[in-house]
């Protein structure tokens, strides 16, 4: 936790006890107090603007998989997949082989859903083809799959690709509108 002119650390692992007690000087009551409170309003202020009940969301999902919505949303997305390759819970890769001085080297790439290529099949089909399916898939995997087979959302509300959208796409106001339609 940033407290200012210092980093208060909590430690979750022996592994990390061990690093970390020969660097690092013991957190006081007053630190561990100090990180509690920070760590409480961050959390008050991610609920204050980012609430919304999973359940309703996935069950919207559900009901408009093939409404135009998907169409206007892609419409204004670049496709660059910032929003995936800055979020904490998208894990999206790949796998090549890759030839070096005759040895085969199996590789596993960082990659996006985002990208035409990703679902693409080696016989040139790609059933997500244009970035209505590739915007619908993200929001349909953070939203609905996830949570069927999770019960929690893949949003952690941290706000990175909110941020750092190039087109100022909102996945807050996204929600909202889906819960509209």
């Amino acid at each position: 936790v940033d407290a200012g002119d210092r980093y208060i650390v909590d430690v979750m692992s022996d592994k990390g006890k061990k690093i970390l007690n020969a660097t690092l000087e013991n957190a006081t009551d007053d630190d561990v107090k100090l990180m509690k409170k920070i760590k409480s309003e961050a959390e008050n202020k991610i609920k204050l603007q980012f609430q919304f009940e999973v359940d309703k969301v996935k069950e919207k999902l559900n009901a408009i998989f093939d409404h135009i919505f998907w169409r206007s949303l892609s419409d204004s997305c670049l496709g660059c997949a910032v929003c995936t390759y800055l979020c904490p819970t998208c894990h999206c890769f790949d796998i090549v082989d890759e030839a070096k001085n005759s040895q085969g080297t199996r590789v596993r790439n960082w990659d996006s859903c985002m990208f035409s290529l990703f679902t693409q099949q080696a016989s040139g089909h790609n059933p997500r083809p244009t970035g209505k399916e590739r915007v619908r898939q993200r929001l349909m995997h953070k939203f609905n799959y996830f949570v069927e087979n999770y019960k929690e959302a893949a949003c952690v509300g941290c706000g990175r690709c909110v941020i750092n959208c190039p087109v100022n796409i909102d996945i807050r106001d996204v929600l909202k509108k889906i819960l509209i339609i």
